[in-house]
């Protein structure tokens, strides 16, 4: 545990490192209490969450960070005050002693950014905050690199100025290729595949290169795979944080809504709950759990020395893999001991179960404004798609008519395991069905408002 607080410390010393030219920007100078309007999005994983987000976005009023904050939260909790191996739920005591909410500050400032915009490479590009942001990315994607910032610099340079040559519009998809072929010449312990590109593109760019199975870090992750991919921007202002919406998503926010409060203390929170039926959902998770992706505990209690491992014995996975022992996929609710020894989709489905378990026992203390949506909405059609978001809009306070700016004809593929399709769930229906016979499943299904006598609607 030692070695792990002594790494996580270099990382913060170094983005403080990077971030101490920019805190004079106005933003820096400005507090998270300043933060007057959050709209969190709230769901179990694999519901579609990362979808939404990446539509709400595009929208003029809406400022956000470049991914999830968990990473931020994981850089400054202090860890003798939480136990990371017992779950993702986090204690008052905690929240007034353990977090360092300046650095929290200062890494949530350092990721807030405007609606995505489409850049031409020459003109509009800024390189050096660029590279900066990139850099602050990538120690926490690869913990287990000693990286050297004036190297990362040079090649993040070198393949700007490669790409640039060969390309009018800025795709980050193109970029990250061709970024990602010189730092493997010199970090080959970086693997493209970790990045959330399609496997097909990664594999046609590096031959050769073999399908990664085990955790990109042997230790721990900070951000989980697949990892984000960065696009340049243009940061929020202090205008935003008193005009304009923050969007927030993160799986690990279902079990820690008292630290949002307490991070944004003068803001008006609402919520949107976005669910999705337990055949689907749990089917994603399965998948997510056999994929190269989406790490998120070791759960070694003493990662460095190997001593009082906490062994997982997860049928169809645990006996799959070599790291199955030890690491956990998605969030970490509560008693997950309990089924740290049964098959995988019974875990899966208490994934599913507890994350909206807490998220509506949270709705029952009244505490913020929130609103169910069904993730088989946005999928199912045009039509269907439209009615949502403009209901969902009108829920936040934006105008119906900003929904021109989501282009809805055509939904974005996002952190997918595989090629969006409707129903996949079927393909394992023989061992979900057993699951859904749980009458604590049961419960849960009426109250997010899925009929089980009706299935032919669980997209």
């Amino acid at each position: 545990m030692q070695e792990l607080k002594k790494k996580i410390e270099s990382i913060k010393k170094t983005r403080e490192g990077i971030l101490r030219k920019y805190l004079n920007h106005s933003l820096f100078q400005s507090s998270l209490k300043d933060v007057k309007r959050v709209l969190i999005i709230n769901a179990s994983s694999r519901s579609g969450s990362s979808l939404l987000y990446a539509l709400l976005r595009k929208l003029p009023q809406i400022y956000s960070l470049t991914g999830e904050a968990a990473p931020f939260y994981k850089l400054n909790t202090c860890f003798d005050d939480f136990n990371m191996f017992e779950s993702d739920k986090i204690s008052e005591d905690t929240i007034a002693h353990g977090i360092d909410y300046e650095g929290l500050s200062r890494d949530f400032f350092s990721d807030m950014y405007k609606p995505n915009r489409h850049f031409s490479l020459s003109k509009e590009i800024d390189i050096e905050a660029y590279s900066d942001h990139l850099i602050l990315r990538f120690f926490l994607q690869w913990t287990a690199i000693d990286f050297d910032v004036a190297t990362l610099k040079t090649l993040i340079y070198k393949a700007f100025e490669a790409y640039s040559t060969q390309s009018i519009k800025f795709s980050t998809d193109d970029f990250y290729l061709c970024l990602l072929k010189e730092m493997c010449l010199v970090y080959p312990e970086i693997n493209p595949f970790y990045y959330d590109i399609s496997t097909e593109k990664v594999a046609l760019h590096f031959p050769g290169l073999v399908v990664p199975s085990a955790p990109p870090n042997k230790n721990f992750n900070i951000e989980e795979p697949p990892f984000i991919l960065l696009s340049p921007g243009v940061k929020a202002d202090t205008d935003d944080l008193k005009n304009k919406i923050l969007l927030l998503k993160s799986t690990v926010d279902c079990y820690r809504m008292n630290l949002i409060e307490k991070i944004f203390p003068e803001a008006e929170i609402r919520i949107i709950h976005l669910v999705r039926n337990p055949a689907a959902t749990i089917n994603g998770l399965y998948d997510g759990w056999l994929h190269r992706g989406f790490f998120s505990h070791n759960l070694f209690q003493k990662p460095y020395d190997g001593h009082d491992l906490k062994k997982l014995s997860i049928k169809g996975y645990s006996d799959i893999f070599l790291h199955g022992s030890h690491w956990w996929n998605f969030d970490l609710p509560e008693g997950w001991q309990a089924v740290a020894d049964k098959d995988l989709v019974d875990v899966c489905a208490f994934q599913w179960f507890s994350a909206n378990a807490e998220i509506l026992k949270y709705f029952s203390s009244g505490s913020a404004p929130f609103k169910m949506f069904h993730f088989e909405n946005i999928v199912r059609n045009i039509s269907s798609r439209n009615e949502t978001f403009t209901d969902m809009l009108d829920f936040t306070g934006i105008p119906a008519s900003e929904t021109d700016h989501l282009h809805l004809n055509k939904l974005p593929v996002v952190q997918s395991t595989l090629p969006p399709q409707l129903f996949r769930w079927k393909k394992r229906e023989d061992i979900i069905l057993r699951i859904l016979n749980n009458p604590k499943i049961l419960d849960m299904c009426s109250k997010l408002g899925y009929n089980t006598e009706n299935r032919e609607e669980w997209l």
